[in-house]
């Protein structure tokens, strides 16, 4: 067991989960090529896997791109939305349980229902989706690069726009509420923002991968505070994902 002591809080390493493979046997389950992780009620993690990036030889569609479906003791439950994307970035859970997934290619997010398993190798990529919104642009509403994706305490969906350096904010249906950020590296400005999570009091982390820090802002898009840059202090390099905890302390995967 490998134990981490860190301004005096200890975690133990407890098991990994899952294994590269683009199908389940039984209660046996893995991921192929997974770019970011859900949990949800009870236990429940939700992978989203970027497939293999191609069809293989063996199979009639790129059956690696999906959503499991796993509890976080290992007990593989199944896999929807099999080659149901073409580059799948970001995954969050809405208040009812829906399963939103971000495609960066197709400039869209996708809903899919938590309990819709497939039984592998079967698929239906134009069938699955509860309902998708979105689109190419750069107007208010539109899309470019879509990546991280949360749902704040009103059940709207939190989208940073990785292509046009901008955060904005939708219904869960797909209604454009507000958004902000432009290119830049000043307070509030993005270089290929990347993830995004929401602490407890409503605000709003970006982790702004091209200018190498973690930026925060209210609900409404304030502006609030940065930390980390790259060769500066408290060093990141490219963060891509971040997250907070229940006592305020901010995690971050530090991509360089």
């Amino acid at each position: 067991m490998k134990t981490t002591t860190a301004a005096g809080r200890t975690w133990h390493f407890s098991h990994s989960i899952g294994r590269e493979t683009a199908e389940h046997n039984g209660d046996v389950g893995g991921f192929m090529h997974p770019v970011d992780v859900a949990y949800a009620a009870d236990g429940i993690l939700f992978v989203l896997s970027r497939g293999f990036g191609h069809k293989p030889a063996f199979r009639d569609a790129d059956v690696g791109k999906r959503i499991g479906k796993t509890t976080i003791d290992e007990l593989h439950l199944g896999d929807f939305a099999r080659d149901g994307f073409t580059w799948p970035t970001g995954i969050a859970i809405s208040a009812d349980g829906t399963v939103f997934c971000t495609d960066e290619y197709e400039n869209n997010v996708s809903a899919f229902d938590p309990n819709g398993i497939v039984e592998f190798p079967e698929y239906d990529p134009d069938g699955e989706s509860l309902f998708q919104w979105g689109e190419s642009g750069a107007e208010p509403g539109q899309l470019s690069g879509p990546t991280g994706l949360t749902f704040d305490g009103d059940d709207n969906a939190v989208v940073v726009n990785s292509g046009n350096d901008r955060v904005q904010k939708f219904t869960r249906e797909g209604r454009h509420l507000m958004g902000w950020g432009s290119h830049g590296s000043a307070e509030g400005q993005f270089d290929r923002p990347w993830g995004v999570t929401i602490d407890g009091e409503g605000c709003v982390y970006i982790a702004d991968w091209g200018n190498s820090r973690v930026q925060k802002f209210t609900g409404e898009g304030d502006y609030l505070m940065t930390f980390g840059s790259n060769g500066q202090g408290n060093d990141l390099d490219h963060p891509a994902s971040v997250a907070v905890d229940s006592e305020g302390d901010v995690y971050v995967t530090d991509w360089g």
